[in-house]
């Protein structure tokens, strides 16, 4: 019969590591709610602004743009790009006002999940605007791009 040697006892098994929140960073951390809450807030107000202005857009932009010397196309499909970027401002306030929510229930009751659940909701909100803000950067490369294929071809066309 073979024998289990890799088995190690619980008594070498190192202590998790703890980490002490003191009354500075309570401090800071309760301070950091309030303005989170506060910027979700106005986070929610405008996305709220912003797809009430799309679907104006969208139920009356040819109204508008019938008074304008140039009648301007295409109002309608501006319209959902309002409600689209609404609806993409709407989460990162979800993100920050459940960050603040969380960390203020943590810190009133001393619960160690909700500082953890608060903590994964603020990374949410980062990831949310580092993915949104690669892909934006990404844009901008492919438009450059084809803003200088366009200016060499039609370099290469008139000359």
């Amino acid at each position: 019969m073979e024998e289990n040697n890799h088995v190690t006892s619980i008594a070498n098994v190192p202590p998790e590591p703890s980490l002490v929140i003191s009354n500075e960073i309570r401090l800071f951390l309760s301070e950091i709610s309030k303005w989170s809450k506060f910027l979700a807030i106005v986070g929610f107000v405008m996305a709220a602004l912003i797809i009430l202005i799309g679907i104006a857009f969208m139920l009356f932009g040819s109204a508008f743009t019938v008074q304008l010397p140039t009648p301007v196309a295409f109002t309608g499909m501006i319209g959902v790009i309002y409600v689209a970027m609404g609806l993409l401002y709407y989460f990162p306030a979800k993100y920050s006002y459940d960050f603040s929510t969380y960390v203020r229930q943590a810190l009133a009751i001393q619960n160690q999940e909700a500082l953890v659940y608060a903590f994964a909701k603020l990374k949410s909100f980062y990831k949310f605007w580092g993915i949104l803000t690669i892909i934006v950067l990404g844009i901008y490369a492919v438009a450059i791009v084809f803003g200088l294929l366009g200016t060499v071809i039609g370099a290469m066309w008139f000359a």
